[in-house]
C-alpha cells in the first residue's frame, strides 16, 4: 500500500502570545479603510493582466 504525501499539515492552535498576535493581525486586516481596499485590487487586477499576458507569450 503507498502512502500519500500531503503538502499541508494540521492547522495549529495558537496558544498565548501566538494567538494575542493573530487576533491583532486579524482585526488589523479587517480595519482597513475603502483607499487601502480600493488600491489593493487594483494592483492585484494590474498582477493579474500581467501574468496572463505573460501566460498568453509562454503558450
Amino acid at each position: 500500500m503507498t502512502k500519500y504525501k500531503f503538502p499541508w499539515k494540521e492547522t495549529p492552535i495558537l496558544y498565548g502570545e501566538d494567538a494575542i498576535r493573530f487576533e491583532k493581525e486579524m482585526e488589523r486586516v479587517d480595519n482597513m479603510s475603502a483607499e487601502e481596499r480600493r488600491a489593493n485590487a487594483e494592483a492585484l487586477e494590474r498582477d493579474y493582466q500581467e501574468a496572463c499576458k505573460l501566460i498568453k507569450i509562454l503558450i
